[in-house]
């Protein structure tokens, strides 16, 4: 049983994978600055996903903290980066 767990987490990681490389081209070759900002955040939220699936693969917790910091962070420069953008200054 944790066999197929730890099976299904390993193929759901190379999937996240391919899908981050398909949101780096959306980062990099964005119409605009706003999709970039998209592309670049679903990355981040890709890698917070797959902290959280090595944790399950490798039974350490210490992931679940990695991915809970990341998380926390993505979020404040998303809205530190977007603030920037519309008023060209973060006060």
């Amino acid at each position: 049983m944790l066999t197929d767990v730890i099976l299904a987490s390993k193929v759901v990681l190379v999937i996240l994978s391919i899908t981050i490389f398909l949101c780096l081209y959306r980062a990099i070759l964005g119409p605009t600055v706003y999709d970039r900002i998209i592309g670049i955040n679903v990355i981040g939220t890709k890698a917070v996903v797959m902290f959280a699936l090595l944790a399950v693969i490798f039974g350490k917790s210490f992931f679940f903290d990695m991915a809970l910091i990341y998380a926390l962070l993505l979020y404040v420069t998303t809205i530190a980066f977007v603030k920037y953008m519309g008023s060209g200054r973060l006060d």
